[in-house]
């Protein structure tokens, strides 16, 4: 059958539109590549989150989808992260949990983005707090919050209570019943925190998810490293070491490990302390 003129015409259009695209695409991915960092930043709608959800009607699925995509997309491409952007997540990750308070991916993209931030604690906290209200079936989002409460709020009340209200319900790993009950044991700071990301990472339906938190595994493994050698230290020397750098030079460690978030390990020598970023 012969193409009518009409249609190759067509095709021909669509061709062109469709190079044109590539060429526009490989021009902005260029242009933004030698961007620096300030001049990439998130964005978020500057609009009340419960108006939002009225403007988007039968769309609000969607719109929630579309939400954590974008926040997603920055954080994945960003080497750099400023207030800004970070209070701007916030407002995406609060937009969509208002649209849509069932849908997962919210609370496990403000756990993976938020939770771990100094500053952003409590703010992710409290949307992972709606979404366990709404899925109140679901496991995952009780164990992201009684992580946090006792990881990073230090409470570790709160941090067993929801372990184990998470360990009771469908599906639950063992781990989680055995994490509540460590927790009301005071024990584990930093291997609790290693076995959270290994689920976490389990859990990642992207390579960029899985690469990123991989990224912060690594860093809690060098703390882990590091503590144990300090924990050896203090109980042959019968005191804390002064810096981390005495922990080799006294044959305690090999070298110190990299840090896989920041340039160095923070040490503080009062307290015995170790944290892969620093406190603010």
């Amino acid at each position: 059958m012969k193409l009518t003129s009409s249609i190759v015409v067509r095709m021909a259009y669509g061709l062109l539109l469709f190079a044109g695209f590539l060429i526009t695409n490989a021009k902005v991915h260029g242009y933004r590549k030698n961007l620096s960092f300030k001049n990439i930043r998130a964005e978020a709608l500057m609009v009340d989150p419960t108006l939002l959800k009225i403007t988007s009607g039968e769309f609000k699925g969607l719109m929630a989808d579309y939400l954590n995509l974008k926040a997603a997309i920055f954080q994945g491409g960003s080497k750099e992260v400023s207030e800004e952007d970070w209070e701007a997540l916030n407002m995406l990750f609060k937009q969509s949990i208002e649209l849509d308070p069932y849908f997962f991916h919210t609370s496990y993209y403000t756990q993976g983005m938020m939770s771990w931030r100094n500053g952003m604690h409590k703010k992710a906290i409290d949307i992972l707090t709606i979404h366990a209200d709404h899925r109140h079936w679901d496991w995952e989002p009780k164990f992201y919050l009684g992580f946090d409460y006792f990881y990073y709020l230090k409470d570790n009340k709160m941090g067993a209570y929801y372990l184990t209200e998470a360990s009771k319900l469908p599906n639950a790993p063992v781990i989680v019943a055995s994490l509540a009950a460590r927790l009301m044991q005071r024990s584990g700071g930093t291997l609790t925190a290693i076995a959270f990301l290994k689920m976490m990472i389990e859990r990642a339906e992207d390579n960029a998810t899985k690469g990123m938190l991989t990224t912060r595994l690594k860093a809690h493994l060098g703390v882990y490293q590091l503590e144990r050698a300090r924990d050896a230290y203090n109980e042959k020397m019968k005191h804390l070491p002064e810096s981390l750098e005495d922990l080799v030079e006294k044959g305690f460690i090999e070298q110190i490990p990299e840090n896989t978030m920041f340039d160095k390990f923070y040490y503080e020598s009062k307290t015995g302390a170790i944290n892969f970023e620093p406190k603010r």
